[in-house]
């Protein structure tokens, strides 16, 4: 790019202090919002150039993104007056806050590659500036930037596209990959709508050829019948290469053709999949109950029955609840695949797995299914895995585990997944595991970090940068916190559960961290009086910073009349949304 290019790209500010100055200059075209600095003293110009992203600035400083983002008389005269105030000041704030350094245009275009800035612009991210700071990740591709953003632009987006003056300067593709994603914290498509018409109306000659790419990322199938009625009244009024095209579509083809709810269009339970004990003459004659707890109205409904297993496991992505493996009730093993959406209010069966397992690791990451380790005939330890690609619909297998390992506890968080604790084998016999075991979706490698005491039938959740253990059959009431790197992190304290148990589905909750059921491993040593129950039906929950476990008043949905009771271990457990 020539500098004779540049500077039909740029618009002048010019900060004034007697005959001192510091123009600023910022690109105003779309794909390219940078800006440079050019130091005048006395008259005499001092030829260093230093470039700043327009976006960066605005990000970390109020007065630049209120001069870069709205009408202001000093925008358009390109001159703001500062008294008494030496422009080095300026300049030195600038650098201060960008830690930018030298450069000509011609490197203008690219991305910024230092850590401590983005360190300053994460630690000063807000929903005032995350909008700046989500493009200025994703035009240059720094996931740390993006990802953390991100989250703050699907939560605040119903807000910023109808009042951030910054919503208006976003460059067409980061819109387009806002009004894409699933996870936008709104009740309505309308506001989709709405968000990307506020943008091309803010320059609509310039910006009318990319309305058809931003409609086709509203879900129109989901508006109702009478906000439908409304935007097709509104898109008559405009040329027909810009009109969606309409057809009539009944209940199934909305579901299928809508492309998924968004994240604000449902709310979040707790599933618990076999609600009966593992032993005994139910597991032949009752249907086993999937059950669904709404924590925040303390209650409990019943979703449509599924096959008798038990030790299956199951995840949710969404609003869909996956099932897999599991022992059914004449000792066979199950390979199978099931899916529920609560759209459809329906189980279904997807493609089986290669290899029949129960009590083993269920988890999701980037649009996968991750099924490792468990169990079958009750003493054959699996150190397979494999992985169901939920676009292509098929399974694959994945690297083997470092050891054969059922009953362990589970998370998956930044793209690792972790196994904690568990059982194993060895010459015959089988040991409780001190390893967790991780697993990088990427490189498709494992690698290991080391305990101090072994678990089994342990529960665990990703949360905090990290993962949350209640520990099993061996340390029962206490529980703790991994690092990423998979090492106990004895800063992060949890207190210890009020009882003694294992098994118990352990779940998060928004930021709450569930404990429901379990059983009670201190039976066979209780003293006359205490608790005689074989196992649990409460519900306790913990958030961070709290000093104790809270029981809720709630318990698990059995009727004591027919004394039904809980698994002894839960079958799965997961957050869900419906």
């Amino acid at each position: 790019m020539s500098a004779e290019a540049d500077e039909s790209l740029v618009s002048k500010y010019n900060f004034s202090s007697g005959d001192r100055k510091i123009s600023v200059s910022a690109f105003t075209s779309i794909p390219g919002a940078r800006i440079f600095t050019k130091h005048l003293e006395s008259q005499r110009e001092n030829n260093t150039f230093v470039l700043f992203p327009r976006i960066l600035l605005a990000a970390i400083n109020p007065y630049f993104r209120a001069m870069f983002s709205n009408s202001f008389r000093e925008s358009q005269d390109g001159e703001v007056l500062l008294q008494d105030m030496d422009p080095s000041i300026i300049q030195t704030v600038i650098l201060v806050c960008t830690e930018s350094v030298a450069c000509n245009l011609e490197s203008c275009h690219r991305p910024l590659h230092s850590s401590s800035t983005c360190s300053y612009l994460l630690e000063h991210l807000c929903p005032e500036n995350c909008l700046s700071i989500y493009q200025l990740g994703y035009s240059h591709n720094d996931p740390a930037l993006f990802q953390e953003a991100k989250s703050l632009v699907h939560t605040h987006f119903k807000r910023l596209s109808q009042e951030a003056p910054t919503f208006l300067d976003l460059n067409p593709s980061t819109l387009e990959s806002i009004l894409a994603s699933d996870n936008l914290l709104i009740s309505s498509e309308l506001l989709v709508y709405r968000a990307a018409w506020r943008w091309v109306q803010a320059q609509s000659t310039l910006r009318l050829p990319f309305l058809a790419r931003l409609l086709a990322q509203v879900r129109f199938p989901l508006l109702t019948p009478e906000e439908l009625r409304q935007v097709q009244t509104e898109l008559l009024q405009r040329p027909k290469e810009l009109r969606p095209r309409w057809r009539r579509l009944n209940r199934q083809e909305r579901l299928a053709q809508c492309g998924g709810l968004r994240r604000g269009m449902f709310n979040t339970y707790i599933v618990c999949v076999d609600l009966f004990n593992l032993e005994g003459p139910e597991l032949r004659t009752k249907d086993f109950q999937v059950g669904c707890y709404d924590p925040q109205a303390g209650l409990w409904e019943k979703l449509p029955l599924l096959e008798r297993l038990y030790c299956a496991r199951c995840v949710a992505l969404r609003d869909r609840l996956f099932v897999t493996g599991g022992v059914h009730t004449d000792d066979t093993y199950s390979d199978m695949l099931h899916e529920y959406s609560p759209l459809r209010g329906r189980w279904s069966r997807l493609a089986p797995m290669s290899v029949a397992r129960a009590s083993h690791g269920f988890l999701t990451w980037g649009g996968r299914l991750f099924a490792v380790g468990g169990w079958r005939n009750f003493e054959d330890y699996l150190d397979s895995a494999e992985s169901y690609d939920l676009a292509e619909r098929r399974w694959a297998r994945i690297a083997r585990l470092p050891l054969p390992l059922s009953h362990f506890a589970s998370a998956a968080l930044h793209g690792r997944l972790y196994l904690v604790g568990g059982a194993t084998e060895a010459v015959g016999a089988w040991y409780a595991s001190r390893k967790v075991l991780i697993y990088q979706v990427g490189a498709d490698q494992w690698s290991q970090a080391f305990l101090s005491s072994g678990g089994y039938w342990a529960g665990a959740v990703a949360m905090n940068e990290g993962i949350y253990v209640q520990d099993g059959l061996r340390c029962t009431r206490r529980c703790f916190f991994l690092g990423p790197d998979g090492r106990v992190d004895h800063r992060v304290t949890v207190p210890p559960l009020p009882v003694e148990l294992a098994g118990a589905g352990v779940v998060r909750w928004k930021q709450r961290i569930y404990v429901l059921g379990g059983e009670n491993v201190a039976l066979g040593r209780r003293a006359a009086g205490e608790n005689e129950e074989e196992y649990y039906n409460t519900v306790y929950y913990w958030e961070q910073g709290a000093p104790r476990w809270i029981r809720c008043q709630e318990r698990l949905p059995f009727s004591l009349e027919r004394k039904e009771k809980p698994t002894s271990f839960f079958t799965s457990i997961s957050a869900f949304h419906s």
